[in-house]
């Protein structure tokens, strides 16, 4: 696939995304009618990719078609389809006496079609017709096109206890409200995650729960916030499933904190605890490194900036700041990956705060044991587009597949959540598939490069608790004919992420804002692309943010949707990113029910 930098930014106009650069539209502005007399136009063939595609659904086809042009600086085009729609008029620089049209389609079922291109100025010309077919080939799983009954996912109820009042004196390490959930299953084994979700800051990461196979089938989860400082709101519990849609939630649970007001300190203080670890033990294959993830609550008696660092147990120490300017409690979170597990039987850390208030918190431990896995993933392969484009000024197309079968000691059904990992930390947002026999999923993933780099991709796939890893790819693309010499900066996190309202009651249509924050390593002199995706379906919805020199590393990315009807059930959002790299929201849901 490949993209220009001026042609993108029209796209993205046209795709309901940010103002274009003012030159843009001067440039729009200048062409002549006498210059398009002059002009000569000649439509390159269409290209689709994949042409024919057959695999799991929904995929994605993209089109590309080159236009050279003389005698006229830009070109005006829209793409016909065989439905009978056109696509946006759209407006694009002519570089080197060429433009290259670009466009995308999604398909959730099996079907078949032609795209063309269509110039419309300087003068009239339409490409021939590229017939494409999508052929939804899912393994057994139950999903649309199979014929085969899909095994359903076990049921799930969840309920949460609503804590007393708490009074009195507030000072550090502070006043602890204690939050107990119960989780109920139908049946087991089952794997899920849940999430803690707070009228004041939104939710807080998501962390896995696992009913074992004859275990008990009921469980319960434990949260705690620590106040300095006099405060009420509502909580609540969210079960999540492999994709992150809300499946279930609980009822809101009230709280209130009532400070002796001669507790209240002059000067801000802080305090730290409920230190946890995601996963707590780690059972599985150990020939490849295996992610920890902490997290720790912090709580402020008044707006603040916390310095902390977590301190682990083989001696690492992670240094950190957060500042809260209202929200007087947060999340702070750190990731350990062990290189070697079967070299290491468990590991611990624990959160330091060095301002405004020295804390210490006790630690949080987790325990490693050496199995087998639920299933194997082999067959990695990174196939590039077959035209090669010159970058950076355009883009290169690479898909990677891999194949997931459960191995002989997997209890089927399995469901298994997978995401495609880079090594510069990015990351899809996940996916599930329900295994009925012992049959192969064969995963896809297409995305672009745009600089030189050296890269490296793999899949990982979740099941029964354990992370699979599959064996990784490399590759390299080399731009203007220079290797690789460092690293571009890099989207490192989109964070923040929240649907406002979560759940709306009433009339309808309704306006539901989307919103995240993403973070870059460094300023950089491309913006960052990002789609969004709803309930797996990637959208034709683009946004993009621009990190200039001097500038915040941290920009919010938000869109409005309109909701005709009511949804029925939670709607998952996520944010992704493309460009410079692949990089995946924590899931955005929300549920509409139309009055």
């Amino acid at each position: 696939m490949r993209r220009t930098w001026t042609a993108l930014a029209v796209l993205l106009v046209a795709a309901g995304g940010l103002a274009a650069p003012a030159q843009a539209s001067v440039d729009a502005a200048t062409a002549t009618a006498g210059a398009a007399t002059a002009a000569t136009v000649k439509v390159g063939r269409v290209r689709a990719a994949p042409a024919r595609y057959a695999g799991p659904c929904p995929a994605t086809t993209s089109f590309t078609a080159k236009v050279a042009v003389r005698g006229a600086s830009q070109v005006t085009y829209r793409w016909l389809r065989e439905d009978g729609s056109k696509g946006p008029v759209v407006t694009a620089r002519a570089a080197n006496g060429s433009v290259v049209a670009r466009d995308s389609r999604s398909f959730a079922a099996s079907t078949s079609g032609w795209q063309a291109l269509q110039v419309l100025s300087p003068r009239k010309a339409t490409s021939a017709r590229t017939r494409f077919a999508v052929t939804c080939q899912e393994p057994p799983s139950g999903r649309a096109g199979t014929g085969v009954a899909e095994e359903r996912a076990p049921r799930v109820t969840v309920s949460l206890a609503r804590p007393a009042p708490s009074s009195g004196t507030c000072a550090v390490p502070g006043r602890t409200v204690t939050f107990t959930g119960t989780v109920k299953v139908s049946r087991t084994p089952a794997g899920l995650s849940y999430r803690w979700v707070d009228s004041d800051g939104g939710p807080e990461p998501a962390e896995r729960l696992w009913f074992a196979a004859g275990g008990p089938a009921v469980k319960e989860v434990v949260s705690r916030r620590t106040f300095l400082a006099s405060q009420a709101g509502r909580r609540r519990l969210e079960i999540l499933d492999g994709r992150g849609r809300v499946v279930a939630r609980s009822d809101e649970a009230p709280y209130r904190v009532t400070c002796t007001p001669a507790d209240q300190p002059q000067t801000p203080a802080a305090s730290a605890g409920n230190v946890r670890v995601t996963p707590a033990r780690y059972e599985g294959s150990c020939d490849r490194p295996v992610e920890f993830v902490f997290h720790a609550d912090i709580a402020a008696s008044g707006p603040a900036k916390v310095t902390y660092r977590w301190v682990r147990s083989d001696g690492t120490s992670v240094p950190g700041e957060v500042v809260l300017p209202r929200d007087l409690t947060t999340t702070v979170s750190t990731t350990w990956t062990v290189a070697d597990p079967s070299a290491l039987a468990g590991g611990s850390a624990r959160l330091e705060l060095l301002s405004p208030t020295a804390v210490t918190t006790e630690p949080a431990a987790f325990t490693i044991s050496c199995g087998a896995d639920a299933v194997a993933v082999t067959g990695m392969e990174i196939v590039p587009f077959e035209e090669k484009w010159p970058c950076p000024g355009t883009s290169h197309h690479y898909s990677a597949l891999a194949s997931v079968t459960p191995t002989a000691s997997a209890r089927l059904p399995l469901t298994v959540s997978y995401r495609w990992r880079w090594a510069d930390g990015g990351h899809t947002a996940p996916q599930t598939h329900t295994f009925t026999s012992a049959s192969t999923l064969r995963a896809v993933r297409t995305w672009e490069e745009w600089t030189s780099k050296s890269g490296e991709i793999w899949l990982e796939v979740t099941a029964q608790g354990k992370a699979t890893r599959g064996e990784s790819a490399r590759y390299e693309v080399v731009c203007g004919g220079k290797p690789p010499t460092g690293s571009y900066p890099k989207v490192v996190s989109i964070t923040k992420a929240s649907a406002t309202p979560s759940e709306h009651r009433g009339a309808c249509p309704v306006k539901i804002k989307v919103r995240a924050e993403i973070t870059v390593s460094a300023p950089m002199d491309l913006p960052v692309i990002a789609q969004w995706t709803v309930d797996e379906v990637r959208q034709p919805l683009v946004d993009y943010a621009n990190f200039p020199a001097g500038g915040p590393l941290t920009k919010a990315v938000e869109r409005e949707l309109t909701v005709n009807a009511s949804t029925g059930k939670p709607v998952t959002v996520y944010l992704e990113t493309n460009l410079p790299n692949v990089m995946a929201s924590e899931p955005m849901t929300y549920q509409v029910t139309c009055t």
